[in-house]
């Protein structure tokens, strides 16, 4: 059978003759699977660009609406200004960027929608501005640098022909690789700003603030600034942000989006404000104190009064719930709530929002957390909707370090219930009669230092006036401890033992050095391999076999040589004339390849993609590259390339930003969503999606929020499981869970450390993470470049084998971020980070990982080469030592004797002054220390010696084979498999566990009446 018949079939739309491929293989990578030779708007990007509207209308939160301001008349003139207003951002900077066709900002939105403006003068002075700046622009990280300009008397005089309608729009970006700041122009406003409101302020009947922004802004300026009528949080809304914003303003669309954040009356109000980041002056060290209080958590427990507290929004309409019912047992907290409009003109949607508040006991608890939520359908005046919300008893559980387990304490665990944390009822109590231990677990991730951590005693609580009379009226659930059931939930990788699988062909080579081999890991002390022994030769086996179940996967990767898995880890696409991110790590195994294997691998290339795997052994071993895009608000690719005179497009979908996304509290939209994502996904030919961003909104000025969800990790895990389970609805693709975990500040992110401890970590920045494990079995993770508690994040083991295989059932692989941070690969590999991204080196795993890296000497042999290079910051000099490192108390000594003469002429090149020089040798050696000794032997030769000791080897066959499973069963499961084959047809990664899925919480809805 030809071995890509399929790909034929389904990707090239021209016939290639090998020659073709061999002598312009560009044109294939830039083609692609879903490039089209044509600019015409297809049915699907019309079909996304509409969701995308539709998810942004639902996601804007209305914070002020004095005197009903809103909605505008549906036509008409409006003065319009601000810098969001032309320059409108659709999301932040960096990779979670898309190059869609286009945006539609909020002056062509008012225009589109019929409306004139009357500030053209205005709009126009800055539009010019605008345009210069964008010139400016470099790279995927910059952003535009233009401050809003001075309303003149003249342009106000004009903007206020025949409107008495005035709209402001505040615009704010960040994004990748650097935090946001406490300051004007970021997130306080500018002078300027707060002058030109105030003149329209003082100028127009309704003065509407309209905010562009991916996060939290302040807006002390709302009380400051007399004659504010109403603010609208429009948020970064995707591709077609302005159309939404108008169907929102003009009441064709009733607001229904809450903040999934609080809004503080002052920034210094978080806890963590401080010390954030940069604002302590140290970005090495960031210590959790706020520990379990984050977001609405500390401002409840603490009774610090916000500007809009979490899950709040507001509406065109008034909406009465009506709590019917509470009931609860072992397993279920089940919540039923009647949503009247009681309105009289406008139609819309409320969301419940259910709470629990937990008795303090062995452990503190914060005053509520959220439990469960749901939005209903749109309501018309007078219609009501009853929704019936269940949660998981054992989810009110708090993590007890001291007992390595969960535990329900025995007490009144207080149900609240209502459409903000700061707008609750309560809806009934339940009472648990003993202490019982609900999730029996290890202990992981422990703090690599005590601090002193918040603590709420002594602490005033926000309550409200009602509130006690409500506790004591309320029902109360009796719940008994024994009817409750213990689950043993410990990894059972603990003791980080791994399995190395050796066949009749298994390389003898690593056998007789490496067999039996007592390894260490630098994070954990020592650890054991046990060696299995399979009966067979597997060398000429393929991943075909494997799937149909002719060989284990295990047999199989015994037949594979220590190099071709290196080259599945080590992350590239790594054919000869690859290039860009596609290309990665090179590899010897790529210099003769057949004409099968360069189509084959070509033909999945993707143009813009943020990387590929080994797609080499497409031939030999069947197994394809699979391709892997930027995310979170759509697939950053290349849009259009033109290559041997034809132009390539890629027209892709920009979604609303993630924060966004969570502000619907409506997982029905995102996973719709995330199916449309999906299926874009399998018409350019991705595998992997660099998506959902699950970390959690510890402060506001973190530039990557926007990519975020919630500050809480409920909101974080649901939105999470809907996107990834529309996602992975389409068959072939998946997402990658990101960025795992605590990458809460961009500043120094390559290195920072942060201290948390295990509690925190649990209920805080894993919890989201887990959900979204347990809930919709992600086919990828990616860890973050942080450090916690010590440890780089892709060389923890805790983080990616005990948490997620062990203790949340995690069978998909686990990826580097690009470059890895301080991560080493082959101590990666061992702790459960498969894939290394993009790849410098297959010699951190064939070399360093596996033997001894001997120092590279020049050629003069008196001592290692030098290398300057050019870095982020600045010049550096590397000597190449290796593994090699020198200790005047080492073991082993590599002796040099020269001439003298030649001693004292070497050089080696250096960095002098901040510049390139040289230095000589002799000064290199004394610099040494005791490590080196030099020694005139008086017969016109010099002896040096170095002594030292090699890096232990910190890799073993096992755990090289562990990481090659993982990352082949992915690929086993890729649409690019099944395109190999008539036989095999890709499935839903999601539906096909759907047996092992957690379900956190059910919503029904009752017909509207």
């Amino acid at each position: 059978m030809n071995k890509n018949k399929k790909i034929a079939k389904k990707v090239l739309t021209t016939v290639l003759t090998a020659s073709m491929v061999m002598t312009s293989a560009s044109s294939v990578f830039a083609a692609g699977v879903g490039a089209v030779t044509t600019d015409e708007v297809s049915e699907r990007e019309t079909r996304n660009a509409e969701l995308s509207m539709t998810a942004a209308t639902q996601g804007m939160v209305l914070l002020e609406n004095k005197e009903n301001t809103l909605p505008i008349a549906s036509t008409g003139n409006i003065a319009l200004f601000g810098g969001g207003a032309y320059g409108t951002i659709k999301g932040g900077t960096g990779s979670g960027d898309v190059n869609q066709r286009d945006v539609v900002n909020v002056v062509d939105g008012l225009k589109n929608a019929g409306y004139n403006i009357t500030s053209e003068a205005w709009i126009n002075e800055y539009k010019e501005a605008y345009e210069i700046a964008v010139t400016q622009v470099t790279g995927m990280f910059g952003k535009v640098e233009i401050s809003d300009q001075e309303i003149t008397d003249e342009q106000l005089e004009a903007a206020k022909a025949d409107t008495d309608t005035a709209i402001y729009v505040i615009a704010r970006n960040s994004g990748e690789g650097a935090d946001r700041t406490a300051t004007e122009g970021d997130y306080y406003l500018t002078q300027i700003e707060k002058d030109n409101i105030q003149k329209l302020a003082d100028n127009f009947e309704k003065c509407i603030v309209i905010l562009n922004v991916g996060g939290v802004i302040d807006t002390a300026f709302v009380d400051e600034i007399e004659g504010i009528d109403a603010v609208l949080l429009m948020s970064q809304a995707g591709m077609r942000g302005g159309d939404a914003l108008v169907k929102v303003l003009d009441g064709e669309v009733t607001p229904s989006g809450k903040l999934t954040d609080t809004w503080p009356k002052r920034y210094e109000d978080y806890p963590s404000a401080e010390t954030f980041g940069s604002n302590d002056g140290n970005v090495v060290q960031e210590d959790y104190t706020d520990g379990i209080y984050v977001g609405y958590r500390y401002f409840d427990t603490f009774g610090v009064e916000p500007a809009y507290e979490f899950g709040y929004g507001l509406s065109y309409t008034s909406f009465d719930i009506a709590v019917d019912s509470v009931t609860a047992d072992q397993d279920t907290v089940t919540v039923t709530a009647t949503v009247t409009n009681t309105g009289d003109t406008y139609s819309g949607k409320e969301v419940v929002e259910v709470y629990f508040s937990a008795p303090d006991g062995e452990l503190e608890k914060p005053y509520q957390e959220l439990a469960a939520y749901a939005k209903t359908d749109d309501l018309a005046p007078g219609q009501s909707q009853t929704l019936t919300i269940t949660y998981k008893t054992t989810e009110m559980s708090s993590y007890s370090e001291e007992r390595a387990a969960y535990i329900l304490e025995a007490g009144d665990y207080i149900v609240r219930v209502g459409n903000s944390s700061r707008n609750t009822a309560v809806a009934g109590i339940i009472n648990l009669d003993e202490t019982v231990v609900t999730e029996q677990l290890s202990h992981q991730m422990e703090a690599d230092k005590e601090m002193a951590e918040l603590s709420k005693e002594g602490a005033t609580p926000y309550t409200y006036d009602t509130e006690a009379e409500e506790i004591a009226a309320a029902a109360v659930i009796e719940l008994k401890a024994a009817d409750i059931p213990t689950v043993d939930n410990a990894s059972p990788y603990d003791d980080e033992t791994v399995t190395a699988y050796v066949s009749d062909t298994t390389e003898t080579e690593y056998l007789a050095e490496n067999l039996p081999y007592a390894p260490e890991s630098k994070y954990n002390g020592a650890y054991s391999e046990e060696v299995v022994t399979l009966e067979g030769d597997f060398s000429g086996a393929t991943l075909k076999d494997v799937y149909d179940g002719k060989i284990t996967m295990e047999e199989f990767v015994s037949g594979l040589t220590v190099s071709q898995m290196a080259d599945i880890v080590i992350g590239g696409n790594k054919l000869p004339n690859a290039s860009g991110q596609s290309a990665g790590a090179a590899s010897e195994n790529a210099m003769d390849l057949d004409d099968g294997t360069m189509i084959g691998a070509q033909a999945n290339a993707v143009s813009g993609a943020a990387g590929e795997t080994a797609g080499i052994y497409i031939e030999s071993k069947k197994i394809p590259n699979i391709v892997l895009a930027d995310g979170p608000a759509g697939l950053r690719l290349t849009q259009q390339e033109e290559v041997d005179g034809t132009t390539y497009y890629q027209f892709c979908t920009a979604w609303p930003i993630g924060t966004m996304l969570a502000q619907t509290w409506d997982t029905d939209v995102i996973e719709e969503v995330g199916a449309a994502i999906g299926e874009e996904m399998k018409e350019f030919g991705i595998t992997l999606w660099l998506a959902p961003g699950m970390n959690i909104h510890r402060n506001p000025l973190c530039g990557r929020n926007f990519e975020y969800f919630s500050e809480d990790p409920y909101v974080t895990g649901t939105v999470a499981i809907a996107e990834t389970t529309g996602i992975q609805s389409n068959p072939g693709v998946g997402v990658t869970l990101k960025h795992y975990a605590g990458n809460n500040q961009e500043d120094n992110r390559n290195a920072v450390n942060n201290t948390i401890n295990e509690r925190t970590l649990r209920e805080i920045y894993l919890k989201g993470f887990e959900m979204a494990v347990k809930g919709a079995q992600p086919m990828a993770i990616m860890t973050s470049y942080n450090l916690n508690n010590g440890v780089p994040a892709a060389d923890d083991y805790d983080l990616c084998t005990d948490l997620p295989r062990g203790e949340w059932g995690f069978d998909g692989l686990i990826m580097t971020d690009w470059g890895g941070g301080q991560s080493t690969p082959s101590i990666s590999m061992h702790a459960g980070n498969d894939l290394i991204m993009p790849g410098s080196s297959v010699e951190d795993i064939t070399v360093r990982g596996l033997s001894d890296e001997e120092p590279v000497f020049a050629e003069d042999d008196i001592y290692p080469t030098v290398t300057v290079s050019q870095g982020r910051f600045g010049l550096s000099a590397s000597t190449a030592w290796g593994e090699f490192v020198l200790s005047a108390d080492g073991t082993i000594a590599i002796e040099k004797t020269v001439s003298t003469d030649a001693y004292n002429a070497a050089v080696r090149p250096a960095v002098v002054d901040g510049a390139e020089g040289e230095v000589a040798v002799a000064d290199l050696i004394a610099a040494i220390g005791d490590a080196a000794t030099v020694t005139d032997n008086g017969d016109g030769t010099t002896t040096i010696v170095y002594t030292g000791d090699y890096k232990q080897n910190n890799i073993t066959l096992g755990d090289l084979q562990k990481s090659t499973i993982d990352i082949l069963n992915v690929v086993m499961a890729s649409n690019q498999f099944a395109n190999l084959f008539d036989d095999v047809e890709s499935v839903s990664y999601t539906q096909d566990r759907a047996e092992e899925l957690v379900v956190y919480s059910t919503v029904e809805k009752a017909e509207v009446k």
